[in-house]
């Protein structure tokens, strides 16, 4: 059994507590999602039941190194939305756009939104493949990334590019649109 993120100390202890009632004392419990080996020390004295891990960015990138640590996540198949229901790890279901909201040419939040919403605010996704083809829109040069992403690092509170975490966190919401469908196709799995 994969535990891939939360609590891995108290969700291996849980697993192995119901397989081992359930008289699956051979199923094993295997923990990946970000870890270190600071972390797999952490669990292992704590005594907990695992038996094996995974280890992927860190084992890879040094830690004084940046790292980007991303999973995909299907979120729409054949127009149909998906999700996932894990407990803290939501997944907003179907095509989706982010509007960034700004005042006074700072940057003061963003609004996750479906696809087709129109928002106030500058959408900030765009095309970049169709049909399995790079468009040309989506080219932009390293030197030209680089400039965007310090333009809008300038362009946020200043809070939030100080070294200590701040009071407010930058507000990300979700529009009701997509709150709506999100609730419709969580139905829709609970009756299928």
């Amino acid at each position: 059994m994969r535990l891939d993120s939360g609590d891995l100390l108290y969700l291996s202890r849980e697993a192995r507590r119901l397989l081992d009632q359930a008289d699956l004392r051979r199923v094993e419990l295997f923990a990946s999602g970000g870890l270190d080996e600071k972390q797999i020390a952490e669990l292992l004295s704590a005594g907990a039941p695992i038996d094996g891990f995974g280890v992927g960015s860190s084992m890879g990138v040094s830690s004084d190194a940046p790292v980007l640590d991303i999973a995909y996540k299907l979120c729409e198949y054949a127009g149909q939305g998906r999700l996932k229901l894990s407990t803290g790890k939501p997944v907003l279901p179907g095509r989706k756009q982010v509007f960034r909201m700004t005042e006074n040419e700072r940057n003061v939040g963003d609004v996750i939104a479906r696809a087709d919403e129109k928002l106030a605010g500058r959408a900030l996704l765009v095309p970049v493949m169709h049909h399995g083809e790079r468009l040309k829109t989506g080219c932009v040069d390293l030197e030209s990334s680089r400039k965007y992403a310090q333009q809008q690092i300038a362009l946020l509170p200043t809070e939030l590019c100080a070294i200590t975490q701040a009071r407010s966190p930058y507000p990300v919401v979700v529009s009701q649109e997509l709150s709506l469908f999100q609730k419709k196709v969580k139905e829709q799995v609970a009756t299928s």
